[in-house]
């Protein structure tokens, strides 16, 4: 069974617009949803790496480090006004 595409409305920067319909054009691609799926796609494998890469520093990480430094940023977070606070 094959799964079926979603079918999105999306309005994109003119540049953006123009530069797809260029590649199109070009035959570099062969619809504009082809180059906003690339997009897309490329962009997920970067979080995944991003996260991957992440994931293997954090395995590394020296436990009393990490616990300092946030003990660190936590004093300084108290030390700000309610109003400037993240959390």
């Amino acid at each position: 069974m094959s799964e079926r595409n979603a079918e999105l409305t999306v309005t994109i920067a003119p540049h953006l617009a123009a530069y797809a319909e260029r590649l199109v054009a070009a035959g570099t691609a062969p619809t504009i949803s082809a180059v906003i799926n690339d997009a897309l796609e490329a962009q997920r494998r970067r979080d995944l790496e991003a996260r991957r890469l992440w994931n293997e520093a954090a395995e590394r990480a020296d436990p009393d480090a990490v616990a300092r430094t946030r003990s660190h940023a936590d004093a300084q977070i108290a030390d700000l006004p309610a109003s400037h606070r993240y959390r």
